[in-house]
C-alpha cells in the first residue's frame, strides 16, 4: 500500500467522523439559542411586574378548571397588589430620597426604612393571603403540580 494511499484513508476516516459531529453539534448549537429566544419571547409576551409573570406561568400549568378558579381569586384581589406595590415604591423612593441627600439625616433615614418595611409588609401579607385563598380553590393535584414545577419540594433544606 503505498504512503498517499494510507493518508487518503486516513483523511477519509476523520472526515466520516467529523462531519456527523459537527452537524451535531451544530444542531444543538441551534436547539439551545433558539430555546433562549423563546424563553425571551415568552417572558416579554407576559407583560407586569415579575410577581404578575409568576403568577400568569403558575395558572397556566394548572388543568384548566383549577386555573380558573385560582386565576379570578388572584384577579379579583389585584387592584389591592397593585395599590400595595404603588406603596412600597413610593416608600422605597422616600428611603433612596433620604439616603442620598446632602445633608444625611439618620433619623430621617431610620423613618423611611420603617415606612418602606411596613408598606412591603403589607403587601407581602396581602399576597399571602391572596395566595392562600386562591390555592384554596385548586384540586390537590394542582396544588401537588405547580409544587413540582417550582423546585419547592426540593428546597426545603435551602431555608435561610
Amino acid at each position: 500500500m503505498s504512503d498517499v494511499t494510507a493518508r487518503t484513508r486516513k483523511t477519509g476516516a476523520w472526515r466520516r467522523i467529523a462531519l456527523p459531529a459537527s452537524i451535531i453539534l451544530n444542531l444543538f448549537l441551534v436547539a439551545l439559542i433558539g430555546g433562549h429566544v423563546l424563553n425571551r419571547l415568552f417572558t416579554e409576551a407576559t407583560p407586569g411586574p415579575p410577581l404578575m409573570r409568576a403568577l400568569a406561568r403558575a395558572e397556566a400549568s394548572l388543568p384548566p378548571q383549577d386555573a380558573a378558579r385560582f386565576g379570578a381569586v388572584m384577579r379579583r384581589d389585584a387592584p389591592r397588589f397593585s395599590a400595595d406595590r404603588e406603596q412600597v415604591i413610593a416608600a422605597r423612593r422616600a428611603l433612596v430620597g433620604q439616603i442620598t441627600a446632602e445633608h444625611f439625616d439618620q433619623d430621617a433615614v431610620r423613618q423611611a426604612m420603617a415606612t418602606w418595611q411596613t408598606a412591603w409588609n403589607r403587601f407581602v401579607t396581602d399576597f399571602a393571603n391572596a395566595l392562600v385563598d386562591a390555592l384554596a380553590q385548586v384540586s390537590p393535584e394542582g396544588r401537588r403540580k405547580l409544587v413540582a414545577e417550582r423546585g419547592l419540594e426540593r428546597r426545603e433544606d435551602a431555608a435561610p
